[in-house]
């Protein structure tokens, strides 16, 4: 039996969903906290935690403020940026924790809980919250729930883009009811723009609206009136969309755009930030890497790091290491390759790079699978010639390839790890690699280094395209 409250707007349920996902996370987080300090010998009973209430109140009053649950909880929109949905998210839990905390040292009862607990529970949120939406997402994408209709309007090039993106989203989680374009996409309806007035009263669908000469921006007025949210997405991808935000200059519809590359205190920011996490990661690292090297030498003749020739920032040349995947002979063995397989030739010349590589090592494999090979880039980012997290550094020759973008490209230090290795790696084409990289460019900020920080280790944990 359908809910209307929920069957009317699909949204609706899984904003609730991720709701619950949200105070579920919270809970496990402080449960976990403090049972944890409670383990190692602090003395307190666990009832304590009860009292705990105000800080998932807090976090989900404050997320319900920012829009966190696909607009108005009642009537949803579409989804938000995954970067904007975890800086939102991230200063929601934050700012309840010290909320809370203030409210105990107002009223003096902050000695009955463990500040190092509290502390813990406010870490254990922040990387919680992430994943239960994480898992909840991949639940619903799976089991085909909470999915929001939608009705794409544009030109048929264009269209059959955005299909392949919605198929392939776990985040966004659409449900395509038809087209209105030029040409049918094989497999969907294909409406005609006087039969959508009814289709969006009968099933509340929003409208993804692309302006181009056959469906130019003014027509956009007829359809404001029929569907109850629409989205307006540009073909070209020209402005910084992270930076971008809607203003309304003098009743004229305007937009803002900002750019934090151009601000010094926002690089200082990243510049330190790096650093930090570098020093942490080498600490961390420091034992296995010493057995990598033990590994790699005692598997294959030859020098145990690679150092390769790339460009770095402006284009300036930089030496990048690398714990040594390839046999050592591996530029004869490459030539040869190319000389004797014209498949190869054509791959290598597509993607400068070869799906099965006959030059790679038994633990070379391995190290590339795992993304450790690239474990000794972190003294290219404390020597600044790299940035822990930027685009892909790349060869003289890959420069062609970037063409009126490599400007845009090479005004940063390319990453040890960057949208690319999250998106996909050695599965998406060049073309989409450089879009990858032009995007985070323009888009650049402190949360958008934080979401692919923390998307990177998810893809390093499920071995997700590296090859």
């Amino acid at each position: 039996m359908k809910v209307p409250f929920f069957s009317a707007y699909p949204g609706r349920s899984r904003s609730f969903f991720l709701l619950f996902a949200d105070v579920l996370a919270l809970v496990v987080a402080i449960v976990s906290s403090f049972g944890l300090y409670k383990a190692l010998g602090a003395h307190y009973e666990m009832s304590i935690v009860l009292r705990l209430w105000p800080i998932p109140v807090m976090v989900v009053g404050m997320n319900l403020a920012g829009r966190v649950y696909l607009g108005n909880v009642l009537y949803p929109g579409l989804p938000m940026n995954p970067v904007e949905e975890l800086r939102r998210q991230t200063l929601s839990v934050i700012a309840s924790f010290l909320f809370f905390t203030a409210f105990l040292t107002f009223t003096r009862t902050n000695i009955e809980y463990s500040r190092v607990a509290l502390t813990l529970a406010l870490f254990l949120s922040l990387i919680f919250l992430p994943i239960f939406r994480l898992i909840l997402r991949h639940i619903m994408w799976r089991l085909n729930l909470g999915r929001i209709p939608v009705i794409i309007m544009g030109e048929s090039t264009f269209v059959q883009k955005i299909i392949t993106k919605i198929t392939d989203d776990r985040h966004a989680i659409l449900k395509i009811e038809g087209t209105v374009s030029d040409s049918a996409v094989k497999g969907l309806p294909n409406y005609a723009a006087s039969e959508v007035l009814p289709i969006a009263k009968e099933k509340k669908v929003y409208l993804i609206y692309c302006p181009s000469a056959t469906y130019p921006l003014s027509d956009l007025r007829h359809f404001m009136l029929m569907f109850h949210r629409v989205l307006i997405v540009e073909g070209e991808n020209t402005y910084p969309v992270l930076r971008t935000y809607a203003a309304n200059f003098y009743n004229y519809f305007a937009f803002e755009s900002g750019n934090c590359l151009r601000r010094k205190g926002s690089l200082i920011e990243k510049r330190l930030f790096e650093l930090l996490l570098s020093l942490i990661a080498i600490a961390i690292a420091i034992v296995p890497m010493l057995f990598l090297v033990l590994l790699v030498k005692l598997t294959s003749k030859g020098p145990v790091f690679y150092v390769a020739n790339r460009l770095g920032r402006k284009g300036r040349p930089i030496r990048v290491f690398k714990f040594r995947t390839m046999y050592p002979d591996a530029d004869e063995r490459l030539k040869q390759i190319l000389e004797e397989n014209p498949q190869y030739k054509a791959e290598w010349e597509k993607n400068f790079k070869l799906e099965k590589d006959p030059r790679i090592t038994p633990i070379g494999k391995f190290l590339r699978k795992t993304s450790l090979d690239e474990l000794p880039q972190l003294i290219n980012v404390l020597r600044g010639e790299m940035a822990l997290i930027g685009p892909r550094p790349i060869v003289a020759d890959e420069v062609k390839y970037y063409g009126e973008f490599y400007e845009t490209f090479s005004s940063v230090k390319p990453g040890i790890t960057g949208l690319w290795q999250i998106s996909g790696r050695s599965d998406i084409d060049y073309e989409t690699r450089v879009a990858l990289d032009v995007y985070y460019v323009r888009n650049w900020s402190f949360w958008l280094d934080y979401y692919t920080f923390f998307a990177t280790i998810r893809e390093v944990l499920l071995c997700r395209g590296a090859k």
